[in-house]
């Protein structure tokens, strides 16, 4: 019995060895694609077609994991004044896509209501206030620890000395593909206007 199965072994291994070698002949994924001459498939009239990875067939847009937003206040950038957002989150199938991350920020009221800027640099196309910062995943998956993004005091368009109760909550976008691809939760804080 022990010499049947030892026999067995030995001609499974000639046959993988046989089948090895008898495949050396054809273009292998080891040759450089100007060296490799493909013998042209011809499978009932049926011709090969391009096709894209398995990866970029199913994993087409980028995917956002928050984990985290503060707000540091009274801080100065190039001598104006205002509050600095830090946003930590990953990117997952979102390598080399140029993206934005984008601050909303509100009243902290039952109806969600938006603040509203005067500043073209810092609102949206409804003039509501946000911040934002660009940036390009260099990685897959692309794990941000602290992007920042500065919002001055005067473009929150609120009265000085008052103390308020706001929200905010992050989005990112995709600039090529003109789409949003994640959404925080709220994050809320307490500020008073200097």
């Amino acid at each position: 019995m022990k010499n049947r199965y030892v026999a067995f072994r030995i001609v499974a291994a000639a046959a993988l060895i046989c089948t090895v070698v008898g495949l050396s002949g054809y273009a292998t994924a080891a040759k450089t694609p100007g060296n490799v001459l493909m013998p042209a498939l011809h499978l009932n009239g049926i011709q090969p077609i391009s096709a894209r990875p398995i990866t970029a067939m199913v994993f087409d847009d980028p995917e956002a994991i928050y984990e985290g937003a503060r707000i540091v206040h009274n801080v100065t950038v190039d001598g104006v004044k205002g509050m600095r957002v830090h946003a930590k989150f990953r990117v997952r199938y979102g390598k080399g896509v140029p993206s934005m991350m984008i601050a909303y920020f509100y009243y902290d009221d039952a109806g969600n209501t938006p603040l509203k800027s005067g500043d073209a640099d810092y609102r949206d196309k409804k003039g509501n206030v946000s911040c934002h910062v660009n940036f390009t995943p260099a990685y897959d998956p692309a794990v941000y620890e602290d992007l920042q993004m500065f919002m001055p005091y005067d473009a929150l368009n609120m009265e000085s000395g008052e103390t308020f109760q706001l929200k905010f909550y992050l989005a990112l976008y995709d600039k090529e593909g003109g789409r949003f691809f994640g959404k925080s939760g709220w994050y809320k804080f307490n500020l008073t206007m200097p």
